[in-house]
């Protein structure tokens, strides 16, 4: 009787632990910040290995289940002596029923030996599905965070402030982004094939090797705002099928640095265009045609000679650096505010070269072939709100005449200038701001007694550098609001007492003062000759040339 009743409690206990392991594992998971079992964990028959960190933490909590399932053994243990004593007084009655609670028990036993191995079946196949499930999703971070690519492959990109970067890092297709707080995306230094997949918002392909876009790339892209495309191997050809006019909400595109010799069909919603650094050689007016939004047009380093920019109505920038043009192109908006031709072939100006561009500001003609001479004294005839011109690396011998009357900032340096004529400045209405001279061939008999007026309580910065002077011009004394002079790699030999800082002109704003590299003896010069400076450090002296 004895070897039943023990049986019977081994039985139970075994059930127990049995139940009561399950709620307790699965507690252990809850705890420790997991929706289900790491993968490895209860699978070590299959040879997997546990993870370092949180598996040190489920073997502490494993050890507690362990803990709890031991008092709950004892306490079943006591129970089942008390049910002993009992036991003992009804010897006769358990006597008679013996043999039918052996037939029930063996029969709940064989029913809950189904019932668990059941159980244990159900589990398995959670366990595997939850593997297969992690094989095909990838281990998720604690952090559930947004900013993940599709493929591992993709790791090594960076996010910062919404920007991914993946330059460099051997890709050969494009990620799909999941962030749909992502605004710009680099690949740079890839070696691509041109396909493509979704983006977001902003993309950048530049740098590249794309060749082709096949048609439909992006299909899935019509809220797309900005394009970056530049220096790939993109031809004529990689725009046959038309693979950006369905972008009808793109604003900004660059196509800068490929091998474009005409301008592909565009899509009407574009504001900036970037098409520097291709091999285009003509502009008509077709190339433009439905591109009335565009106020920014990039056209540098190119092949271009002539062009027509009528379409064009709302332009604001236009950047034709670097081509071939002997005069501005025709048809140049009224509404343009920044011209740059700098790096051209343009010999001369005319009044019709300019006369519709009644807006411009801000002028760049540098690295030209132009001469005084050539320069029409009409030619600036209708650019009153001109405030910046740029006429630098040209081949200038003087100070052109009849400049636009509200010019703040005239750049002239590295010409041939030799002399500024009397009054050249004196029209000019709120008068200079800023003259550079440098690098030039201006003597002392260049400059008159009235070369600067006009420019006496406007002009804050005065370059002369890189001249042939030998005295400081007299007419710089009377300059009332200075802040910066630069005399230095001049032949100066002399400094009058005055001839910086002369004592009528009081509440002087010079700052700096550059004198290098002249033949000036620094004994020689009178303690109050730089008087006026606002802070002594403001003062260049040394080194000097030999006499």
């Amino acid at each position: 009787m004895k070897d039943i009743l023990g049986a019977r409690r081994e039985k139970r206990s075994v059930r127990g632990r049995r139940r009561y392991a399950v709620p307790v594992e699965s507690s252990a998971y809850r705890i420790a910040g997991l929706g289900r079992p790491l993968q490895g964990w209860g699978h070590r028959r299959r040879g997997a290995e546990e993870p370092d960190g949180l598996m040190a933490v489920l073997k502490e909590l494993h050890a507690e289940k362990r803990r709890l399932m031991y008092h709950w053994k004892g306490g079943g243990e006591e129970e089942e002596d008390d049910d002993d004593d009992d036991d003992d007084d009804d010897d006769e009655e358990e006597d008679d029923d013996d043999d039918d609670d052996e037939e029930e028990e063996e029969e709940e036993e064989e029913e809950e030996e189904e019932e668990e191995e059941e159980e244990e079946e159900e589990e398995e196949e959670e366990e595997e599905e939850g593997e297969e499930e992690e094989e095909e999703e990838g281990t998720e971070s604690p952090s559930n965070q947004t900013d993940t690519l599709t493929n591992s492959t993709f790791g090594q990109c960076t996010t910062l402030n919404g920007e991914i970067n993946c330059r460099r890092i051997n890709l050969t297709h494009l990620p799909i982004i999941q962030n749909q707080e992502a605004v710009k995306l680099d690949l740079g230094g890839q070696d691509l094939s041109g396909i493509f997949q979704q983006l977001t918002h902003v993309s950048m392909f530049s740098d590249n090797s794309i060749r082709t876009i096949p048609s439909g790339s992006f299909s899935d892209l019509p809220t797309l705002r900005s394009l970056d495309l530049s220096d790939n191997d993109l031809e004529d050809e990689s725009f046959d099928h038309n693979p950006l006019t369905n972008l009808s909400f793109l604003e900004r595109l660059n196509l800068a640095g490929n091998h474009l010799t005409k301008i592909p069909t565009l899509p009407s919603s574009l504001q900036e265009l970037n098409l520097n650094r291709n091999n285009l050689g003509s502009l008509c007016p077709d190339c433009f045609k439905g591109l009335v939004n565009i106020w920014s047009l990039q056209l540098a380093d190119n092949q271009l000679a002539e062009g027509d920019l009528r379409p064009l109505g709302k332009l604001l920038e236009l950047d034709l650096g670097n081509n071939r043009f002997q005069a501005p192109p025709r048809g140049l908006p009224s509404t343009l505010q920044k011209l740059s031709m700098k790096g051209n072939l343009i010999q001369e100006l005319r009044p019709d070269h300019l006369g519709g561009s009644n807006q411009l500001k801000d002028l760049d003609l540098s690295h030209n072939q132009l001469h005084e001479a050539r320069i029409d004294q009409q030619a600036w005839l209708h650019l009153k709100r001109l405030e910046a011109l740029d006429l630098s690396s040209n081949r200038l011998t003087s100070v052109p005449l009849k400049l636009p009357p509200s010019l703040l900032n005239l750049t002239l340096e590295r010409n041939s200038i030799r002399h500024i004529p009397a009054s050249t400045f004196r029209h000019l209405r709120p008068g200079l701001r800023s003259l550079s001279l440098s690098y030039n061939a201006l003597t002392d008999a260049g400059f008159e007694r009235h070369s600067l007026v006009g420019t006496y309580r406007s002009l804050a910065e005065l370059l002369l550098d890189h001249n042939q002077l030998e005295t400081v011009p007299r007419c710089v004394r009377w300059i009332k609001n200075l802040h910066v002079l630069r005399l230095d790699n001049n032949l100066i030999r002399l400094l009058e007492k005055w001839a910086v800082c002369h004592p009528r002109n009081s509440g002087s704003t010079l700052a700096s003062v550059r004198l290098e590299h002249n033949r000036l003896s620094l004994e020689e010069i009178h303690p109050n000759t730089f008087s006026c400076l606002t802070h002594p450090g403001g003062l260049t002296l040394r080194p000097q040339q030999e006499k």
